[in-house]
């Protein structure tokens, strides 16, 4: 089954290009998102949480006068104790690349970690980590490396006279860091969403749900379930958003709690420059995500 996902994913994946040319096809009864004001959506994909990379993807879905390709680099420091009686801290930074055809937009994006921490976790999907289980290690071990890439593909449209903004996304993480740096599940993880924004002058309220699919381990049996988020963007003037947020992820073993987290961020389109810069933050609300976080974000298109 996972087998035939993975073909699936790929296989969207692949198709792109003439997907988007069929959307030419049938621009009597859609309008283009040009023709709306685009806001930004949920800076987490409606994945488990935010990371260095979900973030400035997000963001370059801004301007349909960008160019078609643009790349980011970021990084994310976090901690928080998961149910543990000691703490866990987590260092991920990531490369992200995109590529905009029309409504369509693929995306890849491939993190280095390194986790101290005596629970198992392992990378997840857009670099976002997936804990296990907590202290199941005597003594805090270090784990680091690059983890696992993620493949992405969205497709955004506009329905004529309704006013709203829908996003579907299918992402699928692969198996691609070494044994060695033990940062990897070895399986294939895959998630499918979608989000609604509703552009509302200088705000940009939107709700997105995803259903992620997570690859079991010898040792461990891994729950698929839902992930969601709500929040809204502000304008500020031409080249400034702000963002909130609230993410949700139901949990992924039963020796964890689901997560909730809250998220403010911002971003800025750096003068006479193609450059995006964002900072960004969250504050954990249960023992399933992390008690704080804090990162930087660079962006550019080609």
């Amino acid at each position: 089954m996972r087998i035939a996902a993975s073909a699936i994913m790929i296989g969207c994946i692949v198709a792109a290009p003439a997907v988007a040319q069929d959307t030419r096809n049938r621009r009597d009864t859609l309008q283009t998102v040009s023709t709306i004001e685009t806001r930004p959506g949920s800076p987490s994909n409606g994945t488990a949480t935010v990371s260095p990379s979900s973030v400035p993807q997000n963001i370059d879905q801004l301007d349909d006068s960008r160019g078609a390709f643009s790349a980011s680099i970021g990084t994310l420091y976090a901690t928080g104790e998961f149910g543990s009686a000691s703490s866990t801290s987590i260092w991920s930074s990531a490369i992200g690349a995109r590529y905009r055809r029309g409504d369509l937009r693929i995306t890849a994006s491939l993190p280095w970690m390194r986790i101290r921490s005596d629970a198992v976790l392992f990378t997840g999907i857009d670099s976002t980590p997936v804990l296990v289980a907590p202290g199941a290690n005597s003594a805090r071990n270090t784990a680091e490396g690059f983890g696992d890439l993620t493949l992405g593909a969205a497709y955004t449209f506009a329905p004529a006279g309704v006013g709203l903004e829908l996003e579907l996304s299918g992402r699928a993480k692969l198996n691609t860091a070494s044994r060695s740096s033990k940062l990897s599940s070895g399986e294939l993880d895959y998630a499918i969403g979608g989000q609604i924004t509703k552009p509302l002058g200088d705000f940009g309220p939107f709700v997105s749900a995803t259903y992620r699919v997570l690859g079991d381990t010898a040792t461990y049996r891994l729950r698929n379930g839902l992930a969601a988020s709500a929040g809204t963007s502000l304008a500020i003037g031409s080249r400034t958003y702000l963002l909130a947020s609230y993410h949700y992820s139901e949990r992924a073993t039963d020796f964890v709690k689901d997560a909730h987290e809250v998220f403010a961020g911002a971003v800025t389109a750096l003068p006479n420059s193609r450059l995006r810069f964002s900072g960004f933050g969250t504050l954990g609300l249960s023992r399933g995500a992390a008690a704080a976080s804090a990162g930087l974000a660079l962006s550019s298109d080609f």
